[in-house]
């Protein structure tokens, strides 16, 4: 895993500080909770219990970060563990995907979700996912422009787009159909999570 910061470590920070304290041993509890049971239902609850101590939580980077890495981390997680990956791919958690390999010039670009082989550095990508917590007009057009350099320089990869809540209307994400093979809600009330799995593992 390449990701320096994780979700543990914000939490940990949270208990070293006497005012967050008991707010880091529940946020604890509840991250390994998770961990072990991969229920979408326990991570909602989890994030849920973040988004509503905001205010305790503090400043917005520390906060917004908080959430996505922590959607990052669950589907690292269910990916390791649910899917048959190959002998000869891994599961890549906030490394670079090598989109430019011309004339002795390298570009990588940092995905949340990978599962490809490495190259020295770079990963190169049989799948990416991008993790969204809300997924707004702005955010999409970001993910969309992400997939669009990857499908450049890997067609045949796949790019997946999850998010748990979505602020923009069904035909925008349409509009992206090219270069987003496909997207998922990670919501109890939808519940994507098995016809994620389900397209992951079709893609071996």
């Amino acid at each position: 895993m390449a990701r320096k910061k994780k979700p543990i470590d914000y939490i940990n920070g949270l208990i070293l500080n006497p005012k967050t304290e008991k707010l880091g041993r529940k946020l604890h509890e509840l991250y390994k909770r998770w961990k072990k049971t991969l229920l979408l239902a326990d991570f909602v609850e989890f994030v849920e219990t973040i988004e509503k101590n905001k205010a305790f939580i503090g400043l917005a980077q520390f906060f917004g970060k908080f959430r996505a890495y922590s959607l990052e981390e669950y589907i690292f997680c269910i990916l390791q563990r649910k899917v048959k990956i190959p002998r000869n791919f891994d599961v890549y958690w906030g490394e670079k995907c090598l989109i430019l390999d011309e004339n002795a010039e390298k570009y990588g670009m940092e995905v949340d979700v990978a599962v490809g082989t490495k190259i020295n550095e770079f990963i190169k990508p049989m799948l990416v996912v991008d993790a969204k917590i809300e997924l707004d007009a702005s955010r999409f057009k970001t993910t969309l422009a992400s997939f669009v350099l990857i499908k450049n320089s890997f067609p045949e990869t796949k790019c997946f787009l999850v998010y748990l809540k979505r602020e923009i209307d069904e035909t925008l994400l349409k509009l992206g159909k090219s270069w987003i093979d496909s997207y998922y809600c990670f919501n109890p009330e939808v519940d994507d999570v098995e016809r994620f799995l389900k397209d992951v593992n079709a893609c071996f």
